[in-house]
């Protein structure tokens, strides 16, 4: 059977010393080693499809795959220490094709200490997930299509911090963080990061004026491609005009290092101007604008929450590399560890701890994400963003997205739209790494799509649920335009407090001008115990 570990000895070595760090802290004192919730279930699925491959009419064949996947979590939730982890190995057996059988390895997990009393904390963090290397091959909705187009990235991230208030008049906060990127398949170049984060934010002492320093670097070290750095030194001026509403001004200059495609400039000063209204605690939006070097910028913010639902809706613009964000978990120039806004729709390989406003959650595997949701950083976030393509070179990414989401009684229904813009910034021959890279061929990528959820719990002990999306994403420099569609009804039945199935039907396709073409139909039916 295959796995799906292969990674640089250095990573290995990094996650050793988490663990060891993470078990130091947690064994140091009493306190500090109760109160842990440790679980492990085991879930079992056989699968039918009549295209395991994703090929192309006439191209198709059918096979049952067999899924077992043990899974272990460890939380703790202390005055001191906050962990939130879980593994999972997941083991794929396919019944007319031995070869293709697998192990996929999924890793979501972090750890707060506060190592001195309010003033230093360190994060920790390591995940494993699979992801699709080239948005050009087949691609499916789960680990079980054999298209020889997944790849599992991995991070491990160390981050100590500082706060220090004086009083109601400055707060400080200082961060290193250091973090390794691998994958199994070298479709991503490895690479060693490290990011500075210093800040310098007025307190309550100035009333209606606030004020804000701020500088921060981010350094990717590549093992097979010339290195990346952002740097970002700025300061903000904001001013609360009445209760509602705040304007809130920026300047400052970025310093960055990469191989421009273009010869184009890497850096220079920007500003940005932006207006924050708040006419009730429920509802905000935040509309700016700017320019940076790459040219006129705008971001907006909205949200609202009712009694029964939400409505969120974003754009931003960003400078960033895949690896960045897998180490930082945000774009480079947000360095931003903890709880973090995903899209609308968003869905992780495995159980993840979510926020919806002060409510804690779990989100479970393949669950689309409900508008307003913020996940716990474990470092592959962006991965797990339809919108995103994973690259080797630096890109300039522009994102739409808006959600809504509704619950009222035994229904709930999430709709979430989005559209995007992913222009590389760099040569594509930085990097003699992932061949299969749309930007060899394109410099831009865009995309537009929408998904949409509805769950019934029909009774206490039975739910259902209806899913589906379509994706448009064209490569205006191969002249080719995907269009990819998914719809996936499923029914849930919890017969016992330690067993629980699910039976699914899924129908997936993609239309494409350049003879890439695929449907495939699966049947799937899947039980979980949890011990």
């Amino acid at each position: 059977m295959k796995e799906n570990n292969k990674t640089s000895a250095s990573i290995g070595e990094m996650g050793r010393k988490i663990i060891a760090t993470t078990l130091a802290l947690a064994l140091s004192g009493p306190a500090w080693a109760s109160d842990w919730k440790l679980g492990a279930s085991v879930t079992a699925t056989e699968t039918y499809t009549d295209n395991v491959t994703l090929g192309a009419a006439g191209g198709s064949k059918s096979d049952f795959v067999t899924t077992v996947t043990p899974t272990i979590t460890a939380r703790k939730d202390g005055a001191r220490l906050k962990v939130d982890a879980s593994y999972s190995n997941q083991n794929l057996f396919y019944a007319n094709d031995s070869t293709r059988n697998t192990t996929n390895h999924q890793l979501n997990a972090h750890a707060n200490a506060e190592l001195i009393d309010n003033e230093v904390f360190l994060d920790t963090s390591a995940s494993i997930s699979q992801v699709a290397t080239s948005p050009l091959a087949a691609t499916g909705v789960d680990n079980t299509s054999a298209t020889g187009n997944v790849t599992s990235v991995r991070s491990v991230t160390v981050s100590p911090y500082w706060i220090h208030r004086f009083g109601s008049t400055v707060t400080l906060n200082a961060r290193y963080t250091i973090s390794e990127v691998g994958n199994s398949s070298g479709g991503l170049a490895g690479s060693t990061n490290s990011g500075t984060n210093l800040s310098l934010a007025s307190g309550s002492a100035f009333g209606r004026v606030s004020w804000g320093l701020n500088y921060s670097e981010q350094v990717a070290d590549y093992q097979d491609r010339s290195d990346v750095t952002f740097s970002t030194t700025s300061a903000s001026l904001g001013y609360l005009v009445s209760s509602r509403f705040k304007l809130t001004g920026t300047v400052g200059t970025e310093n960055n290092s990469y191989a421009s495609s273009s010869g184009a400039e890497t850096g220079g000063s920007f500003w940005n101007v932006t207006g924050s209204w708040a006419p009730s605690t429920r509802t905000s939006l935040d509309l700016g604008f700017g320019h940076h070097y790459y040219g006129k910028t705008w971001n907006m913010a909205f949200k609202t929450q009712g009694s029964h639902s939400s409505w969120t809706a974003d754009y931003a613009e960003s400078v960033s590399t895949s690896n960045s964000q897998a180490s930082f978990g945000r774009p480079a120039s947000r360095l931003v560890v903890g709880f973090v806004p995903v899209p609308p729709g968003t869905t992780f390989p495995g159980d993840v701890t979510t926020r919806t406003g002060t409510l804690i959650g779990t989100l479970l595997a393949g669950t689309p994400a409900p508008a307003g949701t913020e996940v716990l950083v474990a470092g592959t976030q962006f991965f797990t963003d339809p919108t995103q393509i994973l690259s080797n070179q630096a890109s300039l990414i522009k994102r739409f997205s808006t959600g809504f989401s509704w619950k009222k009684g035994r229904s709930g229904l999430n709709l979430n739209a989005y559209h995007s813009i992913q222009q590389a910034l760099e040569n594509t021959q930085v990097s003699s790494i992932q061949i299969n890279s749309p930007f060899q061929n394109t410099s831009t990528i865009k995309q537009v799509g929408f998904t949409a959820g509805w769950t019934w719990d029909m009774t206490a002990l039975m739910s259902s649920s209806v899913t589906g999306g379509v994706n448009r994403s064209s490569y205006p420099g191969l002249g080719r335009e995907d269009t990819t569609t998914s719809l996936q009804l499923g029914l849930n039945r919890k017969f016992s407090p330690h067993l629980t199935g699910n039976v699914s039907l899924r129908r997936q396709m993609r239309d494409s001008n350049q003879n890439a073409d695929f449907t495939e139909n699966a049947l799937s039916g899947s039980v979980t115990y949890t011990f």
